[in-house]
Formats: structure tokens, C-alpha cells, sequence
């Protein structure tokens, strides 16, 4: 768990020792080579990798597991249709970045075609009230862990796509803010101001009386 952070559990896995991301990445694009040769097996691997990540954001952005199964298949055909125009260009964590792009944009697309109203907050909130109390694990959280866990992803789903996509990479999934710019492609410090705003947001739709 992340101190100051939304706790929803995340899908993704844990962060790789440097030498080790570098192995994945090199391994990764021998398979997308193989792939764009005309191997479409070596595309299985990578679905394997990353279709826990893929569906976690996807069912986060909507909220419904039929939706988001759909659109977590759909990035991958994406993927797989566009593989040989991807460049990764030496960059770590290319592939899985490009990938989870794919995916938010689809998500995004399902939004808008169902022109999904978001409920926003009365107001914008500052930095001041951004932070979490983070409760130290024992077994009475343990115990209502499955009630906080629905609180949390009932109030995710009410703040605004744009805070809400930054959430669900920096505090779900876990990734750095370098990874989370390849995927947005917006500014370090735009996502950072859109971090802090999306977590003051969460805590007032989770404080009682405070989504009115």
C-alpha cells in the first residue's frame, strides 16, 4: 500500500530491479519481432503478461466487467493489427506502456459513444486536502477490507475521466510518472496537479455528507 494513496488492489505487477526490466524489454521485442515476421504465436506470450494490467485499467475507467472485458480484447487486437508500425526505440517499459494506452483510449471511447455523465465536485480542491490517512493493517481492516474495497472503486468511478485515469495508473497500477506521461502523454507536472486534485476528490466522496 502506498501512504497518501487510493487502496484499491492492483493487477499490474511489481516493479522489476532495473537489469531485470531491461531483460523483459529485450525479451519482449524479440517476440514482437518474431511476430511482425509472421510468427503470430510469439503475440501469445505478451498477452499472458499483460492481460491481468490491461483488464484492471479497463475495469476501473468502466466500472463493468462485460465492458471492460471488451475493451481489453479489443486493445489487444489493436495491438496486434498495429505491431509493425511500434517503435520502441530502446525505451523501458515501451511495449506495456503503448499497450495500456491503447486500452485507456478505448475505455475513453466507450465513455463518450455512451455519453456517460460525470457527477462532478462542487468544487476544485487544493493541495491541502489531497492527503489519505493511511491506516496501518490489522485484523479488523483485514476484515473490512472488502467494504472499503467497494467504497473506493464506487467513488472512483464518480470523479472525472481525467482524474480519474491518472488514479488508476499512479496509485492502482503503480506506475512512475514517466511510464504514466508515454501513456497520457501529458506533462510530468500536469499529472502530478491531476494526482493531488484526484485524490482530494476521492476523500470528499469518502468522507460522509461530502458527495452532497
Amino acid at each position: 500500500m502506498v501512504t497518501g494513496a487510493i487502496a484499491l488492489e492492483s493487477a499490474g505487477a511489481a516493479g522489476a530491479p532495473p537489469a531485470a526490466g531491461a531483460a523483459r524489454d529485450h525479451e519482449e521485442q524479440a517476440w514482437i519481432a518474431r511476430c511482425v515476421a509472421g510468427d503470430a504465436e510469439s503475440f501469445r506470450p505478451l498477452v499472458q503478461r499483460y492481460q491481468r494490467l490491461v483488464f484492471s485499467v479497463a475495469l476501473r475507467m468502466l466500472g463493468g466487467r462485460a465492458e471492460a472485458e471488451d475493451v481489453a480484447q479489443q486493445a489487444f487486437v489493436d495491438a496486434y493489427d498495429a505491431l509493425d508500425r511500434f517503435r520502441g526505440e530502446g525505451r523501458a517499459h515501451a511495449f506495456s506502456t503503448w499497450l495500456v494506452r491503447i486500452a485507456v483510449n478505448r475505455a475513453k471511447d466507450v465513455l463518450k459513444s455512451k455519453r456517460w455523465t460525470e457527477e462532478p465536485l462542487e468544487r476544485e480542491v487544493g493541495g491541502d486536502e489531497a492527503s489519505f490517512a493511511h491506516t496501518p493493517a490489522d485484523p479488523e481492516v483485514q476484515a473490512l477490507r472488502g467494504e472499503d474495497q467497494r467504497r473506493l472503486e464506487a467513488a472512483l468511478a464518480r470523479v472525472p475521466i481525467k482524474y480519474r485515469e491518472v488514479l488508476i495508473l499512479k496509485d492502482v497500477e503503480e506506475l512512475p510518472y514517466e511510464e504514466i506521461r508515454e501513456v497520457l502523454n501529458l506533462p510530468i507536472t500536469t499529472l502530478k496537479i491531476r494526482v493531488v486534485r484526484g485524490r482530494a476528490m476521492m476523500q470528499k466522496l469518502l468522507t460522509p455528507g461530502g458527495d452532497r
